[in-house]
């Protein structure tokens, strides 16, 4: 059952009060309020000034050449890794010339693996600089993105490094000392590494900066080479003479498969 309540209602809340509707917020004056006008005055837009202009850097490399550059790298970062220790002892090996015996009285020298990491890397960088310093040498006769020629420089220093690999077998056989063929082994790899990793910051500044080549070649290619070139002739010298080698042999040997093979490469690959 439903109940309804009558309310009265008032008839005053109904009153409409024509006044409060004819003013502004319930302001009956509002007409009489002082206004003052001012003038807006539109600013021009000003353009921003640009502090810096960048230009883009046209680097003039090919994709391969930094994924094998890249490559070269991880390949010192897994020695660096897995290897830490005789990563060190290489280090110390460079300027201790008996640390880099202690270091051959092991089974492993040449076969060991981070010396396979060493000679990838040393292979890579090495094929990867002569490359490109035939582009700075021949720049009109280079031909850019040749991949084929670079796996031909590559194919080279393999069969030179095989070549070296086998001579000093030779050796074996020719002073009939065991501790010659794995001491020279050794010591020459050893610097053929550092040489490697040298290559990789000189390539790093041939393709990431705007420094000229030919200020490369001349002021951080060429003393590095000299520096890594002369380190290993004393370390040779001082093999030969710890071996009672002649020195007539050691020459014979620097001129044959140290100077040589570099002339041949100046001649076949840079200077056609």
């Amino acid at each position: 059952m439903m109940y309804f309540c009558a309310v009265p209602i008032d008839s005053s809340y109904h009153t409409t009060d024509t006044t409060l509707n004819e003013t502004i917020y319930g302001i009956s004056n509002e007409s009489l309020m002082p206004v003052r006008k001012a003038e807006v005055q539109q600013m021009a837009e000003q353009p921003i000034e640009q502090l810096y202009h960048p230009t883009p850097h046209i680097i003039n490399v090919a994709s391969w050449q930094i994924f094998v550059l890249l490559g070269a790298v991880s390949l010192l970062g897994f020695v660096k890794a897995f290897s830490n220790n005789r990563f060190k002892q290489g280090i110390k090996a460079l300027f201790n010339y008996g640390v880099a015996q202690e270091i051959t009285r092991e089974e492993k020298v040449f076969f060991h693996r981070s010396n396979l990491l060493f000679t990838a890397m040393h292979l890579l960088t090495t094929a990867l600089f002569i490359y490109q310093l035939k582009e700075i040498i021949n720049t009109g006769d280079f031909a850019p993105n040749n991949f084929g020629l670079f796996l031909l420089i590559l194919a080279f220093l393999v069969v030179l490094y095989i070549v070296k690999y086998l001579f000093s077998k030779v050796l074996l056989f020719v002073f009939n000392d065991t501790t010659i063929a794995p001491e020279y082994i050794f010591n020459v790899s050893l610097y053929n590494n550092l040489l490697g990793a040298f290559f990789i910051i000189i390539l790093c500044v041939i393709y990431f900066t705007l420094l000229p080549l030919s200020f490369i070649l001349t002021y951080i290619a060429l003393p590095l080479i000299i520096f890594t070139f002369i380190l290993r002739i004393l370390r040779l010298i001082i093999l030969g003479k710890t071996k009672g080698i002649l020195y007539f042999y050691i020459f014979l040997y620097l001129c044959t498969l140290e100077i040589l093979p570099l002339v041949v490469l100046y001649g076949i690959f840079i200077h056609k």
